[in-house]
This record gives structure tokens, sequence and C-alpha cells, in this order.
């Protein structure tokens, strides 16, 4: 089976856009990100703006779309490879175990596994079947966000409940001053509150996602040659109704964190509507590669080997900002400041984007690739 380019390209594409939110949880607050007095200042003001309202939500969207698009290719319409899919789900559960534990407390490896081995009961669904539960999927985890946003927000200002946000992690002491063996329980603590909210806020979002990719894989939604009146009109769509509220929802989320005395419902309200529409915005950036790798590939194919070995990419990228902000690395961790981070994390996937060149020059799979197709390999 030719392997198509666009997936790899898009997977290359959205690495970045990973980084970018996840560096300001490892270099500037582990459990609030760029918040607060990392957001005062031109500067700062406008690397924040710019988190919010180009990155976050988005990208892992379409890491979650790729992901179900992808399965497609180990699948391949034969019931028998549902055996090596689950297979491959335990391996991803571990890995994404590993990494938690060691490196990174908001690993969506473990995640995908564990929703991956959900999504097996879905391969051999019609296509009828797989839109009614992505839009069903879909709408009730946007409406129950919505729902916690706007009670929120009604219990602070009316019911004059007071949401103070949380006191500092005991892992961002630790990143300060403390040992690596130190920073694992706190690391775990830290995981297990985020695993939560993380699945109410983006994992009803991220299965969708996963439906739709299955569905739009057997159409070979990107493979070329694609349609360009559609693809056109998937971008302006995108563009027209996902933009304006990506910049407002980050023009209200920067005004209230510089405020005086910010409202954490707000923070919150601006949060949610941000997640709610980023599938807007996922769609056009979608949109967008898929026609730079049709009309001028020139532009957009030095990102495939990143995607082709987007695994360890990703393990990657959290070594390296461990070995960047951690005591036990260069000791960075709030350090910098927040467009400083965001310019890091640019610096960070172009070094790998340019490793993964070189490492495809020599081999024909990323090593953490190499170890999960081993693990995973169909036997007869």
């Amino acid at each position: 089976m030719q392997r198509d380019i666009a997936p790899d390209v898009l997977r290359g594409f959205a690495l970045l856009g990973i980084l970018v939110v996840n560096i300001q949880f490892m270099a500037l607050s582990s459990d609030q990100g760029a918040r607060g007095e990392w957001t005062q200042g031109f500067a700062n003001g406008s690397a924040t703006f710019a988190i919010a309202a180009i990155f976050a939500g988005k990208f892992y969207l379409i890491f979650s779309f790729l992901f179900g698009y992808s399965s497609n290719y180990i699948i391949r319409d034969e019931r028998s490879n549902r055996a090596r899919w689950i297979k491959r789900c335990f391996a991803l559960i571990i890995l994404g175990a590993l990494h938690f534990t060691f490196l990174w407390h908001g690993d969506i490896i473990f995640v995908y596994g564990l929703f991956g081995l959900l999504l097996t009961f879905f391969f051999f669904r019609s296509d009828k079947t797989l839109k009614i539960w992505s839009y069903v999927v879909f709408s009730i985890s946007a409406f129950l966000i919505m729902i916690v946003g706007l009670s929120a927000y009604l219990a602070e200002n009316y019911l004059q409940q007071d949401f103070q946000t949380a006191s500092e992690s005991n892992l961002d002491e630790i990143l300060r001053n403390g040992s690596f063996l130190e920073s694992i329980p706190a690391r775990l603590e830290l995981w297990i509150y985020g695993i939560s909210t993380g699945i109410f806020l983006q994992g009803g979002l991220a299965f969708a996602a996963f439906l739709l990719g299955i569905r739009m894989a057997r159409l070979q939604f990107l493979s070329s040659p694609i349609d360009e009146n559609q693809n056109s009109s998937t971008i302006k769509k995108g563009l027209i109704l996902g933009a304006p509220i990506q910049i407002a929802s980050a023009i209200v989320l920067l005004r209230n964190e510089q405020s005086v005395d910010p409202s954490e419902s707000i923070y919150l309200l601006a949060l949610f509507a941000s997640f709610v529409a980023a599938p807007l915005l996922s769609m056009s950036y979608i949109g967008l590669i898929r026609k730079l790798v049709e009309d001028k590939p020139h532009l957009v194919t030095w990102m495939k080997p990143a995607g082709k070995m987007s695994l360890t990419v990703y393990i990657s990228q959290s070594i390296i900002t461990s070995l960047i902000f951690s005591p036990w690395g260069l000791g960075l961790f709030q350090e910098l400041q927040t467009w400083q981070v965001l310019i890091l994390a640019f610096a960070i996937w172009g070094l790998l984007v340019y490793l993964a060149i070189k490492w495809l020059e020599r081999f024909k799979q990323g090593p953490l690739e190499q170890l999960v197709n081993v693990l995973t390999k169909k036997t007869r």
C-alpha cells in the first residue's frame, strides 16, 4: 500500500501546535500554564493571545483526526487485523504510562491507547453510524462543557461563589529545586488531576475526531487528487465561522488575565468556548495543508519525516524540554518569559524536524515506531 503524503505532513504540522500548547506547562507553571503574571506586558500578552487563538484546542484535534484516519492503514477492512490494533493500543498505554511517570504529566499517548480500544467497536460500522455517533459524542461533550462554564459564571456572579485559581502544584517547587526522583510522585499526582479534567474538556471532542477520521479514510479524504472546490469550502467555512470565535475568546481570556482582579469563571468560559469551536479552525488547517500538499508540495513536504515518526518526535519533545527546564538539566523553569518560551517551542520543533529528516535518510522508521511495530507485528 502506497503511503499518502498528506497525513504525515499534517502529523508533523500538528506536533508543532501540540508543543506550543504544552511548553507553557513545562516552562512556566505545571498546572496553570501562561496565566497571571506570565501574561503581563505586550510581548507576553501577544504570545498568550497567539497560543490561545491559533494553537490551543486545535492541534490535538488534528492529531486525533489523524489517529482515527491512520487506523485504516492497520485495519485495511480485515477483521483479523483488529488483534494487531488492540496490541498497538496496549503498547501505547504502556508507553504513555512511562511517559507521564518520568517525563510529562500532560501525556496523551495513554488516553489515545484507552480510547483506541473503544474505537475497535466502530471499525466495521456503516458510514451513517459513524456519522451519527460523531455528532452525538461531540454534541453531548460540547453541551456539558458549556453548561459547566455557564454554571461557574452564574455561581461566581450571582451566588457570590469565590472561584480561586488552584494553589501552586508540588511539581513547581520540585522543578525549581528538587531532584528527578522527587518529581515522579508529584508528576503522578498532577497527572491524576489532569486526566480527569482533560478527558472532560478534550476526551469527547477527540473521540468524535477519531470517528470522523475513520469515515474520511474510507473516502480517501487525504489522498491525491483532492476536490478543489470542496477543499476551498472547508477552508473558508472554518475561517469565517471559527476564526472570529477564537479571536474573541482569546481577547476575553487575555484581558481577564491582565486585569487587577481576574475572574476564574470568565477564564473558564473563554477557554471552553474556544475548545468547543476549535474543530472549525482545525478543519481550515487540514484543508490548507491538503491544498499545499497538492499544489505546492515543496512548501510543506519537509514536515513529512517528523509526521512519519511522530511518536518518537512527541516523546523527544518531552525529553528536550525536561533537560532545558528541570534542575537536573539547565534549570530554566520559570526563568524565561512567555514570548521566549513560544519562540523556543518553534526552535525545538524545527530541530526535531531536521533530526527526523536525517534519521529517515538512514532508517525506514523512527526508533519508537520500530519498537511498536515489532511489539504489534501480526502473527500468522
